[in-house]
């Protein structure tokens, strides 16, 4: 009875390891080549600025090496449902999931045997989301307003608005990795939003840890906003550090953890709307969520007979239903970004049609 059960455990063990190792091969595989297309797409755009910039190939590498880890973490749902769907379907029409299932594994044991690579895969990307994203794009993001001419600085780009605290902060113009700034305005506020002073700087420089100023000027308005005092000199204080300017150009909040809870609870420097930070915290705590539900969706082509071969649009139809899925998330995390809806119930919303979906249609592809 021992050795039977020894021989079950072994059995078991390779087993795991096989079907886990066969799916995280495809899942890599089908990464890569996301990756490489959408690479591709964004060197297009950019490779012109780039050569214009006399960077060179070098600068081409560097752009795209310091963009992978962003796309890495953007593509993987989409690149399990694919890894997934390319593996289950290969071993259905091999005839090898026929014979685990005549061997007396069930669907939900197959699934329970996958589950391992659902957490490398989804706790994988919650670091790279939380800690190995924001540093690459921290590093673009400051490398590419490092390398650019300042001639050539786009008069229409629009200037830098960001809160610190009750202030708020217009920057017209940033340059040499955001040590230089021009046109810089503080607006301050009291503790019911009203304005009480500004101050302006034509021009500030970051020396030796601090910032210098030209052609200051401020306006002080009285208690009850009847007068306002205007004066030159003075110093204009900016208690932020140049790296964190660049950070603040960003599109998209690309932060830790740390940093976006000091947005919202510690006023740190913040140019985005607060329901974007509380996004962005919670999204990549569902990842492992997100690859359990790709999977459950990829469950249905273990029923293709070996015999029908590629004939059935099944794996069409698995495909179109992650696609749907994958834009169904992005309309509900468009929602919670906009504060339309809480982001912990926006999070939590976007896996729970494709959980609902993939029970429902893995059991009547067993009553079948």
């Amino acid at each position: 009875m021992s050795r039977m059960t020894t021989t079950h455990r072994t059995t078991r063990t390779v087993l795991l390891r096989h079907l886990n190792r066969a799916l995280l091969g495809r899942v890599m595989l089908c990464g890569a080549v996301l990756v490489s297309l959408l690479e591709l797409l964004a060197l297009l755009e950019k490779t012109t600025p780039i050569l214009n910039r006399h960077l060179g190939l070098k600068g081409i590498v560097t752009f795209a090496l310091l963009h992978l880890p962003a796309l890495s973490t953007e593509i993987l749902p989409l690149a399990f449902l694919i890894g997934a769907l390319f593996f289950l379907t290969q071993t259905a029409l091999s005839s090898e999931m026929a014979a685990l299932r005549a061997a007396g594994l069930s669907t939900v044991g197959l699934y329970r045997l996958l589950l391992p690579a659902v957490f490398i895969v989804g706790f994988g990307g919650m670091i790279a989301q939380y800690w190995i994203v924001p540093a690459s794009e921290g590093a673009l993001t400051l490398w590419w307003n490092k390398t650019a001419p300042p001639q050539n600085h786009d008069e229409n780009a629009q200037p830098l608005w960001f809160r610190m605290g009750g202030t708020l902060i217009r920057i017209g113009d940033i340059t040499e990795s955001g040590r230089t700034l021009s046109n810089v305005t503080l607006y301050n506020r009291d503790a019911h939003g009203q304005l009480t002073s500004t101050q302006h700087a034509t021009t500030l420089h970051y020396v030796n840890n601090h910032w210098e100023e030209e052609g200051n000027r401020s306006l002080i308005l009285s208690a009850d906003h009847s007068a306002a005092l205007r004066s030159t000199g003075g110093t204009l204080s900016l208690p932020i550090a140049p790296n964190v300017i660049i950070r603040l150009t960003q599109d998209q909040p690309f932060l830790t953890p740390g940093q976006i809870l000091a947005i919202l609870h510690n006023g740190a420097p913040a140019s985005l709307p607060r329901p974007t930070y509380r996004m962005a915290l919670f999204s990549p705590l569902i990842l492992p969520i997100d690859m359990a539900t790709m999977l459950l969706l990829a469950l249905p082509v273990i029923y293709i007979p070996p015999r029908t071969g590629l004939r059935t649009p099944l794996p069409v139809y698995v495909l179109a239903a992650g696609l749907a899925l994958v834009i169904l998330q992005g309309l509900i995390n468009a929602l919670g970004n906009a504060g339309t809806l809480p982001a912990a119930l926006a999070v939590m919303s976007g896996p729970l049609p494709g959980i609902l979906f993939g029970i429902t249609w893995v059991l009547r592809m067993e009553e079948k």
